[in-house]
């Protein structure tokens, strides 16, 4: 019998076959090809599309199978053995059938000068552990390296941020705020408080009456580009919808009503809701580069972000300063 997380791979799989089929059928070409490498945050996915013949790089394939491509290597990462960093995929019509090869040890390979920062190797490990024997060296040297270069003042931050966090919600120590909130449990509202239950109670009511099981939405943004993309299963199936009514227009707020002075906004966000708990889940990466759809964040857009969200130097991503100073 299946585990929950080797049905969800196995359906994530499906549905990408699907949609993968679909797309070849409505533009009648013969095959189409997929190298995906990535670490950490960091992804490089590129298709390969045959047509009479003819193989091309495809600089703009179609978006909804790039989607379900890319989220494959975090549902079919396993415990103890970590997600795989090179995937080639492949279907050749009319066969309609999804072929996937993976290596769960190379060494990703990124574009010339775009070679992943150490945090995406450290990022690795965090997100998918991986038992000793299945560390290659190339990761666990640059796990080290990391530690070695970046964890003290890393590990600093981090314990100035987390007593920022509790001077924030409890009040300095010691004071009457952190002694009522130590007493009722209760904390004061975050930034976009507001805009959080707003977008709550309209995917609450959406989802009720879509009659699915579960909704999941997926967030990009830089500056003042967003890109939505929006998920409802039912009866075990995902597929990509159009947002319900009013849902799109509170969802699109939360990005820049969650952004917080010296910290920016966050840049990438996933939303989820099960019918049968009705809890408006979210979970939100303040530093990895955002997928908008159109190729990599571009120095206007990086620049309008920091305008718009101005950051700490130390709590501004390499890519992102690097780019808005082009």
């Amino acid at each position: 019998m299946l585990s929950e997380r080797e049905r969800l791979a196995r359906d994530e799989f499906n549905d990408t076959q699907n949609e993968t089929q679909a797309w070849l059928e409505e533009i009648e070409a013969e095959r189409v090809d997929v190298h995906y490498d990535g670490v950490g945050l960091l992804k490089r996915i590129r298709f390969w599309l045959t047509e009479n013949g003819v193989r091309r790089l495809l600089d703009d394939p179609d978006q909804e199978v790039r989607n379900f491509i890319a989220n494959l290597r975090k549902v079919q990462a396993v415990p103890g053995r970590g997600a795989w960093f090179w995937s080639h995929f492949w279907m050749e019509m009319p066969e309609g059938v999804l072929y996937q090869e993976s290596d769960w040890m190379r060494e990703p390979v990124f574009d010339p000068g775009k070679e992943p920062d150490l945090y995406h190797y450290k990022f690795e490990l965090n997100r998918y552990p991986r038992d000793e024997g299945n560390i290659p060296d190339w990761l666990r040297e640059r796990v080290e390296q990391w530690e070695a270069e970046r964890g003290p003042a890393f590990n600093r931050r981090i314990a100035e941020l987390e007593e920022e966090f509790y001077v924030l919600t409890h009040g300095p120590r010691g004071s009457r705020a952190e002694r009522e909130a130590a007493r009722t449990g209760e904390l004061p509202r975050m930034r976009g408080g507001a805009e959080f239950d707003l977008a709550r109670d309209r995917v609450r009511a959406w989802l009720a009456d879509s009659g699915a099981e579960r909704i999941d939405v997926d967030i990009s943004g830089l500056g003042s580009s967003q890109r939505v993309a929006y998920w409802l299963t039912a009866n075990g199936r995902k597929k990509p919808v159009q947002a319900g009514e009013g849902v799109a227009e509170a969802v699109e707020r939360l990005r820049h009503a969650q952004a917080r002075p010296r910290y920016g906004a966050w840049l990438s966000s996933h939303l989820w809701m099960d019918a049968d708990k009705r809890v408006l889940h979210q979970e939100s990466d303040w530093m990895g580069e955002p997928d908008l759809g159109d190729g990599e964040p571009d120095a206007d857009r990086c620049t309008e972000e920091l305008e718009m969200h101005p950051r700490e130097p130390e709590l501004t991503p390499d890519w992102l300063r690097n780019r808005a100073e082009q």
